[in-house]
């Protein structure tokens, strides 16, 4: 592991998603399917903006490398149709693609998305990428964790597990090459420290969200 990720990484176990009281319920097999299906309701909004903010920040970066690795990571996601893969695990659920586009957002879902929207836009290049960095580096134990829950507790297999199998291999890719993204563009300490702190804030975002999901279906 290289100097940079392990100081991302220091920054985004202040919010270890699998600590989660959502996520340790989930994996304890204390959820019931009505609160899977919100969460999968919930989560979608973040699974739907990802591309748009990988094309957003790829935009904004100079550096040749960084902004291959970007584009590389939006080119997994749409080519494989991500959102199409979690509406799949929705529908294990039973609840259809219709359902989840409707639903009501939730004020933390919507203050996740906008903090990855403004990152991406407005925030630091440094800033932005360790955002993305401090989800995409707790993805793939987090996707081992609902896999494994699912499937034991649930019975959901197949269709209803793929987009998790499929971010549990990429994902390790990914948070790897982000790190590599963000050396190349961090030109001293204090871009580090900036990236440093979107690695944090990106970890809150998503634990916020799931503080939502927590609190309507009184999870805890």
């Amino acid at each position: 592991m290289s100097d940079v990720a392990q100081r991302l990484d220091a920054e985004t176990k202040r919010f270890d998603l699998l600590e989660h009281p959502f996520y340790v319920a989930w994996s304890e097999g204390r959820l019931t399917r009505d609160d899977l299906s919100f969460y999968s309701q919930q989560y979608f909004r973040q699974v739907e903006a990802f591309p748009t903010w990988l094309s957003t920040l790829s935009g904004r970066i100079d550096l040749d490398e960084a902004r291959s690795i970007v584009e590389e990571n939006l080119a997994d996601e749409v080519g494989d149709d991500h959102p199409g893969l979690w509406l799949a695990f929705a529908e294990s659920l039973g609840v259809d693609a219709d359902a989840v586009r409707g639903a009501a957002v939730e004020d933390e879902t919507a203050s996740c998305v906008g903090a990855f929207t403004d990152a991406a836009e407005n925030n630091s290049v440094p800033f932005a990428l360790g955002m993305l960095y401090g989800y995409e580096s707790q993805t793939p134990a987090v996707a081992a964790t609902k896999i494994e829950g699912l499937k034991k507790h649930y019975g959901i297999e197949g269709p209803g597990v793929e987009y998790f199998e499929l971010h549990g291999e990429l994902d390790i890719e990914h948070s790897s090459e982000m790190a590599r993204a963000i050396d190349s563009v961090c030109s001293g300490d204090a871009d580090l420290a900036e990236a440093a702190t979107g690695a944090r804030a990106g970890a809150a975002a998503i634990w916020r969200l799931l503080d939502g999901v927590a609190r309507v279906r009184q999870v805890a």
